[in-house]
């Protein structure tokens, strides 16, 4: 069967001969000094102040496995390596935002930094009333004059996914959980169904949508029950591996198990972003006071998306497809959302000779064939977090 992916990976690459253009960011490199005469290294033992202060605005809890909880660890990972200081608020809702950005200014924050998608829609109305104060937009590719505008081409990473947990799989049925609050739902959905039909032609990703640790498992008991063997996940919480490894089922997580992965016997794999070297470049330009409004989209190949290897539960000859693919995917070779695509019903959305430009992946709005989401939601309020009293953390 391993020859044959590998077969139809390579006629998929037949058709894709162009690659997206993504600008990279750097950061610039610490220098020291020598002493005088002694070519020794010189040590300043002086405590420099900061030389600016970040607020992160969180709808999660750092608390436990989920986005969130890696998002802040990659915060805290890149404040080592600069001179700026940095916290947060936790449990934000949508309708608390502004009020967590004016806790934050008053604390002498120069920049804001968004941690969900959620908050997409509140930030641009919030900056207006703070001119003076920098903001970092996650999930937006619309810059303006203090909004950086940052996002994730995360669907490549639900690419190889699809392809991995489809040829784990005996059905031709995949799962996949799905919450609301991530970034880019469609587009990850889509780009999961798509990976799955390098094996199956005419595979189906079944969806579950839900939110909440309790929904996620009625989510993956609804699709297990529906013949899925394996269960992708896209959720802001770590529930859907953990629930999985106790139900026996083969899973793919979402988020950075680097750590912790020998914990979780039923994953295949996992893909997730690696946000650090990013937040460092940001701090950089802080601290040189070279900051800029501009645009940035994490991908493979600039190393924001990162996609693990082949677990111990994975199948023979799951490593070898990943090693032919993954490269591809990151250097543009094999491009996603190439040729003809057909919707759910049927209907001719793009055809054989086109490709999506970047815009019109960000934008897209509809299911391809091959995607079941005809499955009930199983969120049970549209705003999981509820307002509290705000807290600032360090």
């Amino acid at each position: 069967m391993k020859n044959r992916i590998l077969k139809s990976i390579a006629a998929a690459l037949a058709l894709c001969t162009a690659m997206l253009a993504f600008t990279a960011c750097s950061g610039s490199g610490d220098t020291s000094g020598t002493a005088e005469g002694t070519g020794e290294a010189t040590v300043d033992t002086t405590e420099a102040e900061p030389a600016a202060k970040i607020g992160f605005i969180y709808n999660g809890t750092v608390d436990g496995k989920s986005f969130t909880a890696d998002i802040n660890t990659q915060r805290i990972m890149a404040q080592q390596y600069s001179n700026i200081e940095s916290e947060y608020i936790e449990n934000v809702s949508v309708t608390d935002f502004a009020k967590a950005v004016k806790m934050l200014v008053e604390d002498g924050c120069t920049h804001i930094v968004s941690g969900s998608p959620v908050f997409a829609h509140s930030i641009n109305p919030v900056s207006q009333q703070y001119m003076n104060i920098n903001f970092i937009d996650y999930g937006s590719s619309m810059r303006s004059v203090n909004i950086y505008a940052y996002t994730e081409a995360v669907y490549q990473g639900a690419y190889v996914a699809g392809m991995v947990a489809a040829f784990n799989s005996d059905s031709e049925k995949i799962g996949m959980v799905v919450d609301p609050s991530m970034l880019y739902t469609v587009q990850v959905v889509d780009a999961a169904a798509l990976g799955t039909q390098i094996v199956y032609s005419t595979a189906q990703l079944v969806t579950a949508t839900a939110h909440a640790d309790s929904e996620i498992d009625k989510a993956v008991d609804a699709l297990a029950a529906q013949g899925c063997e394996v269960i992708i996940s896209y959720t802001a919480s770590g529930e859907t591996v953990d629930y999985c490894g106790k139900k026996g089922i083969k899973v793919i997580g979402n988020l950075d198990y680097t750590a912790d992965s020998a914990d979780h016997d039923t994953m295949l794999m996992y893909y997730y972003s690696s946000r650090d070297s990013f937040y460092l470049s940001q701090y950089k330009a802080m601290q040189l006071d070279t900051w800029q409004p501009e645009s940035y989209m994490g991908t493979l190949g600039n190393g924001v998306i990162c996609i693990s290897d082949a677990l111990p539960a994975a199948k023979d000859g799951t490593q070898d497809i990943m090693n032919t693919l993954v490269p591809k995917v990151s250097t543009g070779a094999a491009y996603i959302f190439a040729g003809q695509l057909e919707d759910i019903n049927g209907s001719i959305k793009q055809r054989d000779d086109a490709m999506m430009a970047t815009s019109e992946i960000l934008n897209l709005s509809w299911y391809v064939k091959g995607v079941d989401n005809s499955l009930d939601s199983f969120i049970e309020s549209k705003d999981t977090v509820e307002s509290e009293e705000l807290v600032i953390k360090k």
